[in-house]
């Protein structure tokens, strides 16, 4: 006996090296083995999440050049449509194990073509830039029986010469001009719009949003707006500086020519200007993404409790998902000496409880008095533990709703462990044996398959496996799956042992209770 007991406690004395000691949070590596799909613009969001998880700048920043590169790419040359699904004979032979499957394009694939990439702030990227927003974005000329521009509210000097079209003039025989328009998207993805400069036939305009002017923060101050595919921008209002008189008529006729390629205006984006403004138009990309917080939650979750397994989404974007069998996060020494001592305070109230109970039973005290008595102790314990802790709360913090989280959690399992213990001992004293002698014949027949055994021997050693497992449970994860896995041979053993010397009746009501738990469990 003490030999086994010895090698027990041995190996549960390595557990917390191997268990604490696990490798970290493989939440940045399933983030990396994420598929990112074929929406460049939906994908910027991974751009943050590479950041929240501590991945190396450079890494940031490839993702960043990757994703921009693509989403160019994706604006002028749209995706071809979709080849046609596959027969059944052709998709069988994809799903078979020796069949070549087409590569992921992962994060991490994206990240190493990023590294390959020419900086977006380099000239060839912003004219590629400049190059996709002119495919994309057309102007639409504001009339002024649709809508009167809000700057002739501060210029009341304007006149309207054309749709679009408005001019007042200056000093020095010269003409002030403004533009009133909004920027359609005509492409198959969101395309961004800060206050672009316009050149139309030579003449640069300078643009702003068409609005009263507010006290905004920086942030909104330089905020990006995405524009949705088939929809337009806010109101725009582009000024010139003062020119000659002849452009108040010649502009009515390049605005009108407009669908021309030599005459179309050319938008002049401000996005790649510098880092700061590369910053912003990120943040208005990531928010297109609806699984940012999704995301965003598992990867606080992640932090939060290192020890958990994580592995890739099935489908592009998904966010990572953590394993069903990963073992529990541990919570700190603190933590776990706090559910320690709630955990024994719960044990030795148990066992006060029968105790009591037993003795009263023994004096010949009726059974229903006693099962009243105890019930009622547990109810009166619960009470005074909520009225404690829930005094003067308003919402889920009042008594009632303190309590009923106090019974479900603690006062409850006590009574059900009270009612656990007096059927346990039934048997021990029914066969004429101790709770203590099935214990030690238990982990003493470890390895014996051939012997048989009692209902009592049986129970009594179950009932002692999951009281430990639930202390390594509620105290010592991540050490409840190991401790799991030691119990789990004895378990089988004394099982087996059981079964060998069940008659066949037994073996038939057993049977049908573990059905009837596991379509319980199941539904």
């Amino acid at each position: 006996m003490t030999h086994y007991l010895r090698r027990v406690l041995c190996v549960l004395l390595c557990l917390p090296v191997w268990a604490l000691a696990s490798e970290p949070s493989r939440f940045a590596a399933a983030l990396r083995e994420t598929t990112v799909g074929d929406n460049a613009a939906q994908a910027f969001f991974l751009v943050g999440q590479l950041r929240s998880a501590g991945a190396p700048r450079a890494d940031v920043d490839a993702l960043r050049r990757e994703l921009l590169h693509a989403y160019v790419a994706q604006v002028t040359h749209p995706a071809a449509a979709p080849a046609p699904r596959p027969g059944t004979w052709e998709s069988f032979k994809r799903s078979l194990p020796w069949a070549a499957s087409a590569p992921e394009d992962t994060v991490a694939a994206a990240i190493a073509r990023g590294h390959t990439r020419s900086d977006v702030l380099d000239a060839p990227f912003r004219a590629a830039w400049q190059g996709a927003l002119n495919h994309g974005l057309i102007p639409r000329w504001e009339t002024g029986a649709a809508r009167t521009p809000f700057f002739t509210i501060m210029m009341r000097d304007m006149q309207p010469v054309a749709p679009g079209l408005w001019a007042a003039p200056t000093s020095g025989g010269r003409v002030r001009l403004m533009l009133a328009l909004r920027l359609a998207n005509t492409s198959t993805r969101p395309l961004p719009v800060f206050r672009p400069d316009i050149v139309l036939g030579g003449l640069a305009f300078a643009c702003t949003w068409d609005r009263p002017e507010q006290n905004l923060s920086e942030m909104q101050a330089n905020a990006v707006t995405m524009v949705q595919p088939g929809a337009a921008s806010e109101p725009l209002a582009c000024e010139a500086q003062p020119a000659p008189t002849y452009w108040r008529e010649q502009l009515p006729a390049l605005m009108a020519a407009s669908g021309d390629a030599a005459a179309k205006p050319l938008l002049v984006p401000h996005d790649m200007d510098n880092a700061r403004r590369v910053y912003h138009l990120e943040l208005a990309l990531r928010d297109l993404a609806p699984q940012d917080e999704t995301w965003g939650r598992r990867r606080l979750i992640a932090q939060q409790e290192p020890a958990r397994q994580w592995a890739p989404g099935a489908n592009p974007l998904e966010p990572p998902v953590s394993s069903h069998w990963a073992a529990g996060p541990h919570k700190g020494w603190k933590s776990s000496a706090e559910a320690l001592k709630n955990f024994m305070a719960a044990t030795v109230l148990a066992l006060g409880l029968f105790a009591a109970g037993r003795g009263l039973l023994r004096v010949g005290m009726p059974k229903f008095a006693v099962a009243a008595g105890t019930l009622l102790a547990g109810l009166g314990m619960t009470a005074l533990a909520a009225a404690s802790l829930g005094r003067g709360g308003t919402g889920y913090a009042h008594p009632l709703y303190t309590g009923i989280g106090i019974w479900s959690v603690y006062f409850g399992p006590i009574l059900l462990g009270v009612l656990a213990l007096h059927g346990l001992h039934k048997l021990v004293d029914d066969e004429g044996t101790t709770w203590w002698e099935t214990v030690v014949k238990g982990w003493r027949k470890t390895l014996d398959l051939g012997s048989a055994n009692s209902r009592a021997e049986f129970w009594g050693f179950v009932a002692h496996c999951a009281w430990l497992w639930a202390l390594a449970r509620i105290c010592l994860a991540p050490l409840d799956r190991w401790i799991g896995l030691v119990l789990l041979l004895p378990l089988a053993t004394i099982t087996v042992r059981r079964l060998r010397s069940m008659s066949p009746a037994e073996m038939l009501g057993m049977g049908l209770t573990t059905v009837g738990l596991a379509l319980l469990i199941l539904i």
